[in-house]
């Protein structure tokens, strides 16, 4: 008994059926091969197609008399020879089909099941169902538009691949649309995605036009589904809106867990295992990190923004970042760079979608953190931006005068001067220096600092004066510099004058004597 499991929309009946096919035509189960679409069907449903099949393909006599499920035992009991294949699609429970399985202590009997549940039963092996890779989703996109118009905009292909994040169910309808449109590019359904979401119309199933697919939904009816599941648990739906905030990228358990400081951690943690997680809501990566497919989160997001805990969420998602921001020290190693690498795209969301949630004491370490990431490895162009965005902000939330204000000033001239950029730097210093005098007075060490870098950078403006066994050294080396850069001209020009003067002598000498 195995189980395909993984998010609505993802392939797993289209898969389970080109399985069956595949073995049909194969011929590997003698016995037959049973489609049982489970969906919401309750278990009097599930029982009766289970006998229906029995009497059309089996040509099973079945008797008159008993229950339910003493007819169903009697189907099993006198199914046709060979191995059998049963299919159970669209799972929602176990205990949907537990009473109409096959006898396991009979081998010859498989069932394949597909649910979204990740954890359907211990006892049966799950498979989980992946999102294409980037060759085979385009491939996907190849099989409907055979006229040549994704090789002609294979980037644009890949841009949208990578929009509907590698989706099957969400590939197809894109491609069935194209199919019906087609003086439209790639770049212009890009455009209509982003500008609709889920609520674009290629996104939705059309009867008129799809009646062929496997899919019974559209991509917001199938998300829809394990929504709904999760009424009876609206603890779980918050945590995933909050979740939404987070960027297209893994983030750590510790933040998922912190987002709600006032909850027991073992109780958000069942609200993300139990109930995101085993809906597919929610990848769990399996070392302390998660991540939400990418049309999830847009999903998730726009309800959070028609929600009342959208202003909170984003509050308390920035304070998180600005925290681990703080972390940041001024002098990186190989180490740290890397230790920091899988949170810089959560911290850089914080200060560019949501930098007025940020809290005014967290506005300074919300930049200079990312700041310090760059700065540290050389990278000037990048922390740039963000140490002037620290000094914006400070100055427009805080005031001209604040300490924060005074210290983006001073770590704005420091990246300036050790670029060589003193004219910037300078009035920078100036102004830094100024404000810490007034509001830390003359002998606090941050103005003792500020003061020092001053003088620093003005001494880097001046000329280089040689102590006396500098002068020792270089006097030589520049006197012979001089010599070769005054005589080898010299040289060089008349040498041609010299050649013909010496090759005169010699031929008066050999002839005219």
């Amino acid at each position: 008994m195995s189980t395909l499991t993984g998010m609505g929309g993802i392939g797993k009946t289209e898969l389970a059926r080109q399985f069956g096919w595949q073995q049909w035509r194969e011929k590997a189960y003698p016995g037959g091969i049973c489609w049982l679409n489970v969906a919401e069907s309750d278990g009097g449903f599930i029982g009766t197609s289970i006998l229906d099949f029995a009497r059309v393909h089996l040509k099973l006599t079945l008797p008159d008399e008993g229950e339910l499920d003493v007819k169903i035992r009697y189907c099993w009991q006198n199914w046709l020879a060979g191995n059998v294949l049963i299919i159970f699609d669209d799972v929602r429970d176990y205990q949907q089909i537990r009473d109409y399985l096959p006898p396991q202590e009979d081998k010859r009997f498989q069932v394949l099941i597909t649910t979204r549940k990740e954890y359907l039963s211990a006892t049966i092996a799950t498979f989980r169902v992946e999102v294409l890779k980037e060759k085979d989703a385009l491939d996907l996109l190849r099989s409907y538009l055979e006229d040549n118009r994704i090789d002609t905009q294979i980037e644009a292909a890949k841009l949208l691949c990578q929009d509907l994040g590698y989706l099957p169910l969400a590939l197809e309808l894109v491609a069935r649309l194209l199919v019906r449109r087609q003086d439209w590019k790639i770049s212009k359904i890009r455009e209509k995605l982003a500008e609709n979401g889920l609520d674009e119309p290629s996104l939705d199933k059309n009867p008129k036009f799809h009646g062929e697919m496997t899919a019974e939904r559209g991509l917001k009816a199938a998300f829809n589904l394990s929504w709904e599941e999760l009424h009876s648990e609206p603890e779980a739906q918050i945590l995933a809106l909050y979740l939404s905030l987070f960027a297209l990228a893994p983030f750590p358990k510790g933040m998922i867990l912190d987002l709600f400081p006032d909850e027991d951690g073992d109780t958000v943690e069942e609200w993300l295992t139990d109930s995101l997680v085993h809906l597919s809501l929610v990848q769990d990566n399996r070392d302390g990190w998660y991540e939400i497919h990418p049309l999830l989160r847009r999903y998730f997001r726009d309800k959070l923004e028609a929600s009342p805990h959208a202003e909170p969420a984003k509050r308390r998602y920035c304070e998180i970042m600005s925290k681990k921001s703080a972390e940041m020290p001024q002098n990186l190693t190989v180490e740290i760079v890397e230790e920091f690498k899988p949170f810089l795209l959560h911290l850089q969301t914080s200060v560019g979608e949501y930098p007025q949630y940020i809290a005014d004491e967290d506005l300074f370490w919300s930049y200079t953190g990312l700041a310090r990431y760059y700065n540290g490895q050389g990278l000037y162009a990048i922390a740039e931006p963000y140490y002037q965005a620290c000094l914006t902000a400070t100055r427009t939330r805080l005031g001209d005068n604040h300490p924060d204000v005074a210290t983006s000033l001073n770590n704005l001239a420091l990246l300036y001067q050790s670029q060589g950029r003193y004219t910037e730097a300078e009035p920078l210093y100036l102004e830094a220096l100024d404000l810490r005098k007034r509001l830390l007075g003359d002998n606090h060490p941050n103005t003792k600092t500020c003061r020092n870098n001053l003088q620093r950078l003005r001494q880097q403006q001046k000329p280089t004066s040689l102590t006396w066994w500098q002068w020792i050294i270089v006097t030589p080396i520049v006197i012979l510099w001089m010599q070769w850069i005054i005589v080898t001209p010299i040289v060089i020009l008349w040498m041609p004058f010299y050649l013909l003067w010496m090759l005169t002598r010699w031929l008066v000498r050999r002839f005219i004597r």
